[in-house]
């Protein structure tokens, strides 16, 4: 006897490397896993354009400043949609050697922001970060003698996924300094853009 198969479940079946993506799209899952470890870090450098938090498991990428500067909702959403390692060719982007295909790259949600940066709020850091141990605040300094693995942080805002539901035309964004943490504004407004994979 046959049994019902959804489409989600057929293509599962003939494809079973790959997750369905929120269309019902097969997308291949090729990105080298975390590097979370078992130390007390928080953040741990992958060595490959990547930082894994080892408190969500979510993997940042190193560069916090990738794209140099801000840009509207709509360009952060397709940015981050075609970032990849483009295996196999002599240029990457954002310094990614990780496997990563299109795709797999997103921008945090403000959830995801949110528990990014407690700590750092508790501390008073701004920009908004602490180092790797999560005991005192990023700087540009830390990185330089390897206590902060990421790069480039902004005291800046930058774009989370998040589309306000009052106001669909509208996406939230997180500064990462000053008094404001979480707000709105208009999805053509420019802001920072610092992808994440993994989580949701």
């Amino acid at each position: 006897m046959m049994r019902n198969l959804t489409l989600g479940s057929l293509l599962l079946a003939l494809c079973p490397a790959g997750v369905l993506a929120g269309d019902g799209v097969v997308a291949l899952q090729t990105a080298e896993a975390s590097c979370g470890d078992r130390s007390t870090a928080i953040y741990v450098e992958c060595g490959n354009g990547t930082v894994t938090d080892n408190r969500t498991g979510l993997v940042w990428l190193k560069n916090a400043d990738c794209l140099g500067g801000g840009v509207s909702w709509y360009s952060a959403m397709t940015f981050v949609a075609g970032l990849s390692d483009h295996p196999g060719h002599s240029v990457d982007d954002c310094g990614l050697r990780d496997g990563s295909s299109p795709g797999e790259w997103r921008l945090p949600s403000l959830a995801e922001w949110e528990a990014m940066v407690a700590d750092a709020i508790d501390l008073g850091c701004e920009p908004r970060i602490t180092n790797d141990q999560g005991t005192s605040c990023w700087s540009a300094e830390c990185n330089t003698i390897g206590r902060c693995v990421f790069s480039d942080v902004q005291s800046a805002s930058y774009w989370s996924s998040s589309s306000r539901v009052s106001i669909p035309t509208n996406a939230w964004h997180f500064n990462m300094s000053g008094a404001f943490g979480a707000g709105s504004i208009a999805k053509s407004s420019e802001r920072s853009v610092w992808p994440v994979r993994g989580g949701q």
